[in-house]
Parts: C-alpha cells; structure tokens; sequence
C-alpha cells in the first residue's frame, strides 16, 4: 500500500529531535554554570523537574482517560513530560543574563531556541500540524475578528478600570511593553498550542465541533495546563496555587487554542496572546496621556 503521506513524522514517531533540543539546554546550562556555579544550576534543575512532575500528576486523570486505550498512550505521556521538563528546564536555569531586569528574558530565550531546535528537526510535522505554516484554513475570519476583539476589548476594560479606581496616570514600563510585544508569548504558544497540541491531536483525534472548529481532548489538557502554569508553582521560593489565575488563564488558554484550531495557525494564537496584554498596555498608556503624562516610562 502506498504510504499515507499527508500524516508527517512527528515527536511520538522518532526521538531524533531530542539530541538538538538536548544540545541547547545543555550549552546553555553550561553557560550558565559557568557564571552562577553548579550547586545554583543542580538545584534549579531539581526544582524544575519537581514542578514538571506535578503538572504532569495534576492533569494525569484527564490525560489517563483521554488516552485509555489508544495505541502508544505510553510514549505520548513520554513526549508530553520531555516538553514540560525542557520547558521548565529552560525558564527554571538561575538566571545570569539581565538579573537586574524584572522579567525572565534569559528564560523565554533559551527555549525559544530549544523550540526551534524540536521543529527545525521535525518541520513538515511543525509546518503541517503545529501550525507554523503560513498558510490558513479556510472560515478563518471568525479567528482573525476575535484577535481584533481581543485588543480593543482588554484596552477599553482596562482603561475604563483606570478611570473607574480613579488611577494616578503612571506611564507605561517599558520593559513590559517589549515584554508582551516580543518572543515570551510566542514561546507559550509554539509549546502549549504548537507542539503539545498537535502531539495530542494527532493522538486523540478531535471528534468534536466548538464553534466552527474541530478539537478534541488536545484542546481540553492544553488549556488546563497553560492555567496551571501560571497559577501553580513549585520552585525554590516554594510552592504557590492562585485558583484565580488557574482558572482566568486556562479560559484564555481555551480561547487560544480555539483560535489556533480555527485558523490553523500557531502565528494568529500568538497575535490573540499579544493581543490580551497589549491591550492592556494600550490602556495604561491612553490613560497616562489623558493625564497629561507621557506613554512610556
């Protein structure tokens, strides 16, 4: 029989994306134990590997239900958990580069790079079905409006909040904006509604229709992760949950996936992620400006 090949070599078929994805932590790691010491880089690895296997046991319920009896349930779970511990691996590493810097840019970067590496290795998987392609699915609009929605909505909300609490009219930092306009939303949505999407996909099937798109149990534990890792976590300051941010997130989780799904499109989930924040930003710097403060400070 002919072999099928619109169903492209992914991360459960072959381990070969491993060695580069490996390469990068390990230079980097490297790099950073030279600067920070190795007692600081053993015990972040400890932690992050800790915080990988608490997710991993939180979601593992919905995760056994969504796999039961699926041909290579065990090596997808293996995948998931490699992802996750490289993820909290990259982001978990002491940080050496811009230190004085309130944000984890040293983090977001080492796996931006560790993530190229994965779909570099693997690109028809992560053109066809991570969605990094350029092209979008047909009826893609509805997702392209929502995005739009996205912005103006967080920036009126917030600027009407501002207004409301009767807010003193303080600048925008500018760090936050490049924050949320740069490569750190981009690296949550090319591992969250890129590749562990579409490893769950490709193992679950999406047997159901949420408004206009078709999903499946990917989008569910996807969504429950991304609100885990933003309200639950174990690192060596100790152990936070904020049921609040679990549950906002992991909305806005399922909304990005959503958006992904219907467009086909890891760039348009990524604009909607941008989006949210920027939105946000926007409003800050309006409501400065109406106060006679300049934008950015």
């Amino acid at each position: 029989m002919p072999r099928n090949t619109s169903v492209r070599i992914g991360p459960v078929d072959t381990w070969r994306w491993l060695g580069p994805v490996l390469l990068v932590l390990a230079a980097a790691t490297v790099l950073v134990g030279v600067l920070a010491g190795p007692v600081a880089v053993l015990r972040s690895l400890g932690f992050g590997l800790a915080d990988s296997a608490l997710t991993v046991v939180v979601v593992g319920p919905l995760l056994a239900v969504a796999l039961w009896r699926r041909p290579g349930a065990l090596r997808v779970v293996a995948v998931l958990a490699v992802l996750i511990a490289c993820s909290r691996w990259a982001h978990g590493l002491p940080r050496v580069f811009g230190a004085e810097l309130e944000y984890n840019w040293q983090g977001k970067t080492v796996e931006l790079l560790w993530l190229v590496a994965l779909f570099l290795a693997l690109w028809p998987w992560a053109r066809e079905e991570a969605g990094l392609g350029l092209r979008l699915k047909p009826g893609w609009r509805p997702a392209g409006w929502v995005v739009v929605g996205l912005f103006a909505g967080f920036a009126l909300l917030f600027l009407w909040n501002l207004a409301d609490a009767g807010a003193p009219p303080d600048p925008m930092d500018t760090e936050r904006l490049l924050f949320d306009l740069g490569h750190p939303n981009l690296v949550e949505e090319l591992l969250v509604h890129g590749a562990m999407l579409a490893v769950l996909d490709r193992a679950c099937g999406t047997p159901w229709r949420f408004l206009g798109a078709d999903v499946g149990w990917g989008l569910v534990l996807t969504s429950l992760w991304f609100g885990l890792w933003h309200g639950l976590v174990l690192d060596a300051d100790g152990f936070v949950v904020e049921p609040v941010a679990i549950l906002s997130t992991g909305l806005v989780g399922l909304l990005l996936g959503w958006v992904r799904l219907r467009s086909g499109s890891v760039w348009l989930a990524y604009a909607g992620h941008c989006a949210i924040e920027l939105g946000q930003d926007v409003g800050v710097m309006t409501w400065a400006v109406l106060g006679g403060n300049v934008p950015l400070g």
